[in-house]
């Protein structure tokens, strides 16, 4: 430092005393004022980001838990921002927001207790779902694929079980899902997932399509052709005998998957449909009644 002063004839203390910013940084260094701690919300915010950028060492373990993993410190931001008055906002079949809250976190303990996560208590509520959450990222993350395969129940009134991958989409759709009910309760705008991820959602929900058919069906398919971010075209057999393709359905993938969620109505759903327009309406009525986000 001393020789950067010397070609201008300068010594270092002849600068320093000519200098108010040098003057100000040695007063600082001689005289250091009580060490200043870390703002209280810094630990929320490096573990939040922490979640947001963690992926498991195993691509197929990657693939349904970093849709996850999004959702959440997706949720998490956005619970951090509500005021306490927005928390008490009614919301529909929750109550309120915390009430929603706390029906995620039940939601979320079916598969965290199959993953050996303890049950979180005596913590206010975002950060219990939050803990929950994080605990049950962890132990998938670190799992093996085969545990994937694994059947599990799916939460919902609707007795179901499935494939722990499976069930760790409807973890993410319902993350997603009430994380756009709070952002319509709070007047913000719906933030729909990646189109990969829209892709995985529409995938789980019409795997589900058959078992939500009321009565008999004629031995056939439905085509569903999903367009848009996260579009696709998937044949679902109707019946295990199914022989031919009864029907041919269009739509948005994100409107589709808002409809699976029980969050648009199946008689003002738009969509398109070629073949048995019965068939259309009972298709579209199931997909309305698996409540895949509730």
């Amino acid at each position: 430092m001393t020789e950067s002063y010397l070609y201008n004839e300068q010594s270092p203390d002849d600068h320093v005393a000519a200098c108010p910013d040098c003057g100000a940084a040695i007063a600082l260094l001689d005289q250091p004022g009580a060490a200043v701690g870390p703002p209280p919300t810094l630990r929320e915010a490096v573990l939040s980001m922490a979640r947001r950028r963690r992926s498991p060492a195993v691509m197929g373990v990657a693939s349904v838990a970093v849709p996850y993993a999004e959702q959440v410190a997706l949720m998490d931001d956005l619970l951090a921002e509500l005021s306490a008055p927005q928390w008490e906002a009614p919301i529909a079949k929750h109550g309120t927001i915390r009430g929603l809250v706390e029906h995620l976190a039940a939601n979320d303990a079916t598969v965290a207790g199959f993953m050996g996560v303890p049950g979180k208590s005596g913590m206010p509520v975002h950060r219990r779902w939050r803990e929950q959450a994080g605990s049950l990222l962890e132990r998938v993350s670190g799992s093996s694929e085969v545990l994937l395969g694994v059947e599990v129940a799916l939460a919902g009134t609707r007795p179901a079980r499935a494939p722990l991958r499976q069930a760790l989409v409807q973890r993410t759709f319902e993350t997603w899902t009430h994380a756009d009910d709070i952002r319509a309760a709070t007047h913000r705008s719906q933030a729909p997932p990646r189109p990969e991820h829209v892709h995985m959602i529409a995938e789980f929900g019409l795997a589900l399509l058959p078992r939500a058919m009321k009565g008999a069906r004629r031995h056939v398919s439905a085509t569903v052709v999903l367009t848009g971010p996260g579009g696709g075209t998937w044949t679902i057999p109707l019946s295990p005998a199914a022989d031919h393709v009864g029907v041919l359905l269009s739509a948005d993938a994100v409107g589709f998957c808002r409809l699976l969620a029980s969050r648009w109505p199946p008689d003002s759903f738009p969509y398109a449909a070629e073949g048995d327009p019965v068939l259309a309406r009972d298709v579209i009525s199931a997909a309305a009644t698996l409540g895949c986000g509730d």
